[in-house]
Protein backbone atom coordinates (compact mmCIF):
# COMPACT_ATOMS: atom_id res chain seq x y z
CA UNK A 1 0.00 0.00 0.00
CA UNK A 2 1.08 3.45 -0.77
CA UNK A 3 1.24 6.35 1.78
CA UNK A 4 1.53 9.46 0.23
CA UNK A 5 1.44 12.40 2.11
CA UNK A 6 1.25 15.88 1.08
CA UNK A 7 3.46 18.47 2.80
CA UNK A 8 2.57 22.41 4.02
CA UNK A 9 5.87 24.04 5.36
CA UNK A 10 5.52 27.08 7.35
CA UNK A 11 7.71 30.13 7.26
CA UNK A 12 10.04 30.83 9.82
CA UNK A 13 13.59 32.37 8.79
CA UNK A 14 16.68 30.58 10.13
CA UNK A 15 13.85 28.25 12.44
CA UNK A 16 12.98 26.71 8.70
CA UNK A 17 16.00 24.38 8.83
CA UNK A 18 14.26 22.24 11.05
CA UNK A 19 12.16 21.00 7.94
CA UNK A 20 15.24 19.81 6.44
CA UNK A 21 15.01 17.41 9.50
CA UNK A 22 11.63 16.22 9.01
CA UNK A 23 12.26 15.49 5.62
CA UNK A 24 14.60 13.17 6.51
CA UNK A 25 12.33 11.48 8.96
CA UNK A 26 9.62 11.08 6.67
CA UNK A 27 12.01 9.39 4.27
CA UNK A 28 13.34 7.27 6.43
CA UNK A 29 9.96 5.78 7.78
CA UNK A 30 8.81 5.17 3.82
CA UNK A 31 6.72 7.81 2.98
CA UNK A 32 6.22 9.27 -0.44
CA UNK A 33 5.88 13.33 -0.72
CA UNK A 34 3.41 13.99 -3.91
CA UNK A 35 3.36 17.53 -3.30
CA UNK A 36 5.19 19.95 -1.59
CA UNK A 37 3.60 23.95 -0.77
CA UNK A 38 6.34 25.94 1.48
CA UNK A 39 5.74 29.88 2.62
CA UNK A 40 9.06 31.94 2.70
CA UNK A 41 11.98 29.51 4.69
CA UNK A 42 9.23 26.39 3.74
CA UNK A 43 9.47 27.58 0.21
CA UNK A 44 13.28 27.36 0.25
CA UNK A 45 13.79 24.14 1.85
CA UNK A 46 10.14 22.86 -0.30
CA UNK A 47 11.41 23.93 -3.74
CA UNK A 48 15.03 22.49 -3.26
CA UNK A 49 13.16 19.18 -2.32
CA UNK A 50 10.63 19.11 -5.19
CA UNK A 51 13.55 19.48 -7.56
CA UNK A 52 15.14 16.65 -6.62
CA UNK A 53 17.64 17.56 -4.04
CA UNK A 54 17.76 15.15 -0.77
CA UNK A 55 17.73 16.39 2.68
CA UNK A 56 21.50 15.97 3.18
CA UNK A 57 22.30 17.98 -0.25
CA UNK A 58 19.58 20.06 1.39
CA UNK A 59 21.52 20.53 4.44
CA UNK A 60 24.70 20.89 3.24
CA UNK A 61 23.78 23.78 0.16
CA UNK A 62 22.70 26.31 3.55
CA UNK A 63 25.86 25.21 5.37
CA UNK A 64 27.79 26.24 2.39
CA UNK A 65 25.89 30.23 2.55
CA UNK A 66 28.47 32.85 3.05
CA UNK A 67 26.70 34.83 5.59
CA UNK A 68 29.35 37.90 5.29
CA UNK A 69 27.31 38.86 1.64
CA UNK A 70 24.09 36.87 2.66
CA UNK A 71 21.65 40.00 3.29
CA UNK A 72 23.77 42.48 0.87
CA UNK A 73 21.79 44.49 -1.35
CA UNK A 74 21.06 44.76 -5.22
CA UNK A 75 21.10 47.66 -7.37
CA UNK A 76 17.36 48.21 -8.12
CA UNK A 77 16.11 46.72 -4.92
CA UNK A 78 12.70 48.26 -3.77
CA UNK A 79 12.72 49.45 -0.35
CA UNK A 80 14.19 47.57 2.46
CA UNK A 81 16.57 47.26 5.39
CA UNK A 82 18.31 44.39 4.10
CA UNK A 83 18.86 42.59 0.70
CA UNK A 84 17.94 39.30 -0.75
CA UNK A 85 21.16 39.04 -3.32
CA UNK A 86 22.94 36.20 -1.32
CA UNK A 87 19.51 34.01 -1.44
CA UNK A 88 18.97 35.00 -5.04
CA UNK A 89 23.11 33.41 -6.06
CA UNK A 90 22.65 30.37 -4.29
CA UNK A 91 19.36 29.63 -5.60
CA UNK A 92 20.07 30.49 -9.08
CA UNK A 93 22.93 28.05 -8.64
CA UNK A 94 20.96 25.39 -7.07
CA UNK A 95 17.88 25.72 -9.63
CA UNK A 96 19.31 27.88 -12.63
CA UNK A 97 15.94 29.00 -14.75
CA UNK A 98 14.02 25.96 -14.37
CA UNK A 99 10.46 26.31 -14.31
CA UNK A 100 8.33 25.03 -11.00
CA UNK A 101 7.21 22.52 -13.74
CA UNK A 102 9.97 20.86 -14.74
CA UNK A 103 10.18 19.82 -10.63
CA UNK A 104 9.81 15.84 -10.32
CA UNK A 105 7.46 16.96 -7.12
CA UNK A 106 4.74 19.38 -7.67
CA UNK A 107 5.54 22.71 -6.02
CA UNK A 108 3.77 25.72 -4.86
CA UNK A 109 5.21 28.81 -3.16
CA UNK A 110 3.32 31.62 -1.08
CA UNK A 111 3.42 34.86 -1.17
CA UNK A 112 1.42 38.25 -1.36
CA UNK A 113 0.61 41.18 -3.19
CA UNK A 114 0.92 44.07 -1.42
CA UNK A 115 -0.94 46.14 -3.57
CA UNK A 116 -4.43 44.19 -3.76
CA UNK A 117 -3.76 42.15 -0.52
CA UNK A 118 -4.25 38.95 -2.63
CA UNK A 119 -2.84 35.93 -1.67
CA UNK A 120 -0.81 34.37 -4.76
CA UNK A 121 0.23 30.73 -4.84
CA UNK A 122 2.57 30.15 -7.53
CA UNK A 123 2.64 26.98 -8.86
CA UNK A 124 4.30 27.36 -12.33
CA UNK A 125 7.48 30.37 -13.62
CA UNK A 126 10.30 30.71 -12.23
CA UNK A 127 11.26 29.04 -9.17
CA UNK A 128 13.83 31.31 -8.14
CA UNK A 129 11.57 33.72 -8.42
CA UNK A 130 8.71 32.28 -6.59
CA UNK A 131 11.22 31.30 -3.71
CA UNK A 132 12.45 34.98 -3.35
CA UNK A 133 8.64 36.70 -3.54
CA UNK A 134 7.30 34.17 -0.45
CA UNK A 135 10.62 35.09 1.15
CA UNK A 136 10.47 39.04 1.21
CA UNK A 137 9.54 39.99 4.68
CA UNK A 138 7.88 42.99 4.32
CA UNK A 139 10.30 45.67 5.12
CA UNK A 140 13.41 43.83 5.93
CA UNK A 141 14.08 42.26 2.51
CA UNK A 142 12.80 43.96 -1.10
CA UNK A 143 9.14 43.21 -2.73
CA UNK A 144 9.81 41.66 -5.71
CA UNK A 145 7.54 42.97 -8.84
CA UNK A 146 5.97 40.46 -11.05
CA UNK A 147 3.65 42.04 -13.83
CA UNK A 148 0.99 44.36 -11.52
CA UNK A 149 2.06 43.05 -8.45
CA UNK A 150 4.40 44.10 -5.80
CA UNK A 151 4.92 40.53 -3.86
CA UNK A 152 6.14 39.72 -0.50
CA UNK A 153 6.71 37.39 2.06
CA UNK A 154 3.51 35.05 1.82
CA UNK A 155 3.38 34.84 5.86
CA UNK A 156 1.60 37.81 5.86
CA UNK A 157 -1.53 35.78 5.17
CA UNK A 158 -1.39 31.82 4.70
CA UNK A 159 2.56 30.96 6.67
CA UNK A 160 1.63 26.80 6.81
CA UNK A 161 0.16 26.98 3.12
CA UNK A 162 -2.39 23.69 3.68
CA UNK A 163 -4.83 24.78 1.13
CA UNK A 164 -1.91 24.85 -1.57
CA UNK A 165 -0.77 21.85 -0.38
CA UNK A 166 -4.33 20.36 -0.80
CA UNK A 167 -4.47 21.76 -4.15
CA UNK A 168 -1.36 20.37 -5.14
CA UNK A 169 -2.44 16.77 -4.67
CA UNK A 170 -6.25 16.22 -4.02
CA UNK A 171 -7.19 13.93 -1.69
CA UNK A 172 -3.90 12.82 -0.16
CA UNK A 173 -3.27 13.93 3.64
CA UNK A 174 -1.76 16.80 4.55
CA UNK A 175 1.40 16.96 7.08
CA UNK A 176 1.82 20.39 7.85
CA UNK A 177 4.99 21.79 9.41
CA UNK A 178 4.05 25.02 11.37
CA UNK A 179 7.60 26.75 13.04
CA UNK A 180 5.36 29.84 14.53
CA UNK A 181 5.31 30.16 18.19
CA UNK A 182 3.82 32.53 20.78
CA UNK A 183 7.50 34.64 21.41
CA UNK A 184 9.13 33.92 24.37
CA UNK A 185 7.99 36.22 27.51
CA UNK A 186 10.65 39.41 28.12
CA UNK A 187 10.87 41.42 31.39
CA UNK A 188 10.94 44.60 29.95
CA UNK A 189 11.19 46.72 26.56
CA UNK A 190 15.37 46.27 27.22
CA UNK A 191 14.88 42.18 26.77
CA UNK A 192 14.00 42.28 23.44
CA UNK A 193 16.77 40.84 21.42
CA UNK A 194 17.97 42.82 17.88
CA UNK A 195 15.55 42.25 15.18
CA UNK A 196 18.49 40.73 13.35
CA UNK A 197 22.42 40.05 13.94
CA UNK A 198 24.25 40.85 10.10
CA UNK A 199 27.98 40.64 10.51
CA UNK A 200 29.63 43.87 10.06
CA UNK A 201 26.25 45.57 12.02
CA UNK A 202 27.80 48.41 14.18
CA UNK A 203 26.85 48.18 18.05
CA UNK A 204 25.65 51.14 18.96
CA UNK A 205 22.80 50.92 15.87
CA UNK A 206 21.54 48.87 18.97
CA UNK A 207 20.88 52.09 20.96
CA UNK A 208 20.07 54.41 18.05
CA UNK A 209 15.86 54.89 18.89
CA UNK A 210 14.97 53.28 15.00
CA UNK A 211 15.99 50.29 15.71
CA UNK A 212 14.82 50.33 19.09
CA UNK A 213 11.45 51.03 17.10
CA UNK A 214 12.21 47.93 15.10
CA UNK A 215 12.51 45.92 18.01
CA UNK A 216 8.66 46.80 19.01
CA UNK A 217 7.61 46.43 15.53
CA UNK A 218 8.89 43.37 14.62
CA UNK A 219 7.98 41.98 18.09
CA UNK A 220 3.79 43.37 17.75
CA UNK A 221 4.07 41.75 14.30
CA UNK A 222 5.78 38.19 15.71
CA UNK A 223 2.60 38.07 17.99
CA UNK A 224 0.29 38.81 15.13
CA UNK A 225 1.52 36.69 13.07
CA UNK A 226 1.71 33.62 15.39
CA UNK A 227 -2.13 34.37 16.26
CA UNK A 228 -2.95 34.33 12.55
CA UNK A 229 -1.32 31.19 12.02
CA UNK A 230 -3.14 29.06 14.60
CA UNK A 231 -6.08 30.79 13.10
CA UNK A 232 -5.56 29.36 10.01
CA UNK A 233 -4.90 26.07 10.67
CA UNK A 234 -8.16 25.98 12.85
CA UNK A 235 -9.74 26.69 9.37
CA UNK A 236 -7.14 24.33 6.87
CA UNK A 237 -7.61 21.64 9.63
CA UNK A 238 -4.23 19.52 8.58
CA UNK A 239 -4.57 16.02 8.70
CA UNK A 240 -1.68 15.77 10.98
CA UNK A 241 0.51 18.97 12.66
CA UNK A 242 4.27 18.89 13.21
CA UNK A 243 5.69 22.02 15.67
CA UNK A 244 9.60 21.69 16.20
CA UNK A 245 10.90 23.33 19.10
CA UNK A 246 12.22 26.22 18.02
CA UNK A 247 11.05 29.24 19.97
CA UNK A 248 14.89 30.35 20.98
CA UNK A 249 16.22 30.86 17.77
CA UNK A 250 15.36 33.90 15.62
CA UNK A 251 14.28 34.45 12.28
CA UNK A 252 17.21 36.10 11.46
CA UNK A 253 20.15 34.66 13.47
CA UNK A 254 22.60 33.30 11.57
CA UNK A 255 25.15 31.52 13.99
CA UNK A 256 22.64 28.67 15.52
CA UNK A 257 24.28 25.40 13.03
CA UNK A 258 22.21 24.21 10.36
CA UNK A 259 22.71 20.39 12.19
CA UNK A 260 21.11 21.87 15.51
CA UNK A 261 18.21 23.31 14.20
CA UNK A 262 17.31 20.02 11.76
CA UNK A 263 18.01 18.09 14.65
CA UNK A 264 14.62 19.72 16.11
CA UNK A 265 12.93 19.21 13.30
CA UNK A 266 14.07 15.47 13.40
CA UNK A 267 12.91 14.95 17.24
CA UNK A 268 9.65 16.63 16.16
CA UNK A 269 8.72 14.94 13.35
CA UNK A 270 9.69 11.33 15.20
CA UNK A 271 6.77 11.77 17.59
CA UNK A 272 4.64 12.68 15.08
CA UNK A 273 5.35 9.46 12.66
CA UNK A 274 2.46 7.46 15.06
CA UNK A 275 -0.22 10.71 13.99
CA UNK A 276 0.92 9.92 10.16
CA UNK A 277 0.88 6.26 10.82
CA UNK A 278 -2.97 6.31 11.84
CA UNK A 279 -4.03 8.00 8.65
CA UNK A 280 -3.24 4.91 6.60
CA UNK A 281 -5.06 2.43 8.62
CA UNK A 282 -8.98 1.52 7.49
CA UNK A 283 -9.90 3.93 10.45
CA UNK A 284 -7.72 6.77 9.70
CA UNK A 285 -8.84 6.52 6.13
CA UNK A 286 -12.91 6.71 6.63
CA UNK A 287 -11.88 8.89 8.91
CA UNK A 288 -10.92 11.98 6.96
CA UNK A 289 -12.95 14.75 5.89
CA UNK A 290 -10.53 17.25 4.73
CA UNK A 291 -12.32 20.54 4.29
CA UNK A 292 -12.52 22.37 1.16
CA UNK A 293 -9.80 25.09 0.53
CA UNK A 294 -10.96 28.32 0.57
CA UNK A 295 -9.96 30.29 -1.99
CA UNK A 296 -11.24 33.71 -1.08
CA UNK A 297 -8.99 36.60 -2.42
CA UNK A 298 -6.50 33.88 -3.91
CA UNK A 299 -4.99 34.12 -6.97
CA UNK A 300 -3.34 30.80 -8.29
CA UNK A 301 -1.19 30.80 -11.07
Amino acid sequence: MKREIALALGGGGAKGNAHIGVLRVLEDAGYTVRAVAGTSAGSIVGALYAAGYNPLEIEEWVKSVDQRHFFDRSSGDRPSILGLHGLRTMLESALGERDIRSFSIPFGAVSVDILSGKTIFMTSGSAVEAVLASSAVPGIFPPLKKGNWLLVDGGTTDNVPVRLARLLAPGVPVVAVSLTTMPSVVPCFSGLKPPFQVPGLLKIAGRLRYTQALKIALRAVDIALSEATLLRLAVDRPEVLITPDVAEIDILDTDVPVEKVAALGEEAARHALKDIERLFSPLGRLRRRPPKPELRDVVVV
